[in-house]
């Protein structure tokens, strides 16, 4: 019997594309065409969904980070990502071996599947090895349902969108952005980071995206700071602020405390994931909060249900956001 995967190279479309033509799914837009062709491809390969547990698949599972563990520490974002997975794991009866940056990846042989924390971050050459090991795949923190792959994300676009509003109905316009790049040859127009692409979408509508508000650090609170006292020695200082993740937005506190700068008086600051560090921070922190452990715990169930049916298709599982106001940026 064939699999999706092999049905998909045959008619020439992704595995995404089988699994929900294959699931009727009305909302994929597809031509005709690719339809039948996809219809066609699985009737000929004898593919049809099966119910039946995949038999001797190992019990354990690799858990992948794109940082080491000192940095892990400094973003609790991840940190509780990989505990709660590491914990549904363990209650789903799996054993879990946590591979960070550098690390060698386990032998497949001994591996059920594999989730990745993150996508963009990875080396090519770390995305080609995981891939080629031919696991069942699970990508948390970035939308990899085009490429292929189930994933379990947060809704940022809706927090940005969010963040922005509430600044503008204070009267903020010119609000900038610190967000995050893990190399040093990046693009202010162009970053990678799914934030960037959200705020500069919002204020190109606006016609108010201006590329000399776009700070860049390194995802750390020494980036952070680093970043924002270089733009406050370059003159005024915008009225706003949006941060990528509670680490910079510490280090963009001190900045604003040597400087002289009052946040919230000064400039309003929102900052992202609402980690422990936002709630302790002086002025404590308005952070969008994402549902961290809900986000591990669901990567391991994605799986399991990968590994126990082989017609489960490809899917991703999306978690909404709320603004946690506090006072950095109160709510009026």
């Amino acid at each position: 019997m064939a699999t999706i995967r092999e049905v998909a190279k045959a008619a020439g479309v992704s595995p995404a594309t089988v699994s929900r033509v294959l699931n009727y799914d009305q909302t994929l837009s597809v031509n005709e065409a690719t339809r039948q062709k996809i219809f066609e491809t699985a009737e000929a390969m004898h593919y049809h969904k099966s119910r039946k547990t995949r038999k001797g698949h190992q019990k354990c599972l690799a858990i992948c980070l794109w940082c080491d563990q000192e940095q892990e520490i400094k973003d609790l974002y991840y940190y509780s990502i990989r505990s709660s997975a590491e914990a549904e794991a363990q209650k789903q009866g799996f054993q879990s071996q946590v591979v960070y940056a550098g690390d060698p990846l386990p032998d497949s042989a001994t591996l059920s599947g594999i989730i990745m924390i993150g996508y963009q971050q990875y080396s090519a050459a770390r995305l080609t090895e995981v891939k080629k090991t031919e696991l069942p795949l699970v990508f948390v923190d970035t939308d990899t349902l085009k490429l292929g792959y189930c994933s379990v994300v947060a809704d940022f676009g809706q927090a940005m969108q969010e963040a922005l509003e509430v600044l503008w109905q204070q009267g903020k316009e010119r609000i900038a952005l610190l967000d995050g790049d893990l190399g040093s040859d990046f693009d202010k127009n162009n970053l990678v980071d799914f934030r960037f692409r959200d705020y500069k979408d919002s204020l190109e509508k606006r016609g108010q995206f201006d590329s000399d508000l776009v700070y860049v650090g390194n995802f750390t609170p020494q980036s952070g700071y680093e970043a924002i006292k270089k733009a406050i020695s370059a003159g005024p200082f915008p009225e706003a602020l949006i941060v990528a993740n509670d680490a910079m937005a510490i280090g963009a506190l001190k900045a604003f405390k040597e400087a002289g700068i009052k946040v919230p008086e000064d400039v309003s600051l929102i900052s992202f994931n609402d980690t422990t560090a936002a709630e302790f921070a002086n002025p404590a922190l308005t952070s969008v909060h994402v549902e961290t452990q809900q986000m591990g715990r669901a990567s391991v169930k994605v799986l399991k249900d990968q590994l126990d049916d082989e017609g489960a298709g490809i899917y991703r599982i999306t978690f909404p956001t709320k603004l946690v106001y506090r006072e950095s940026c109160p709510k009026e």
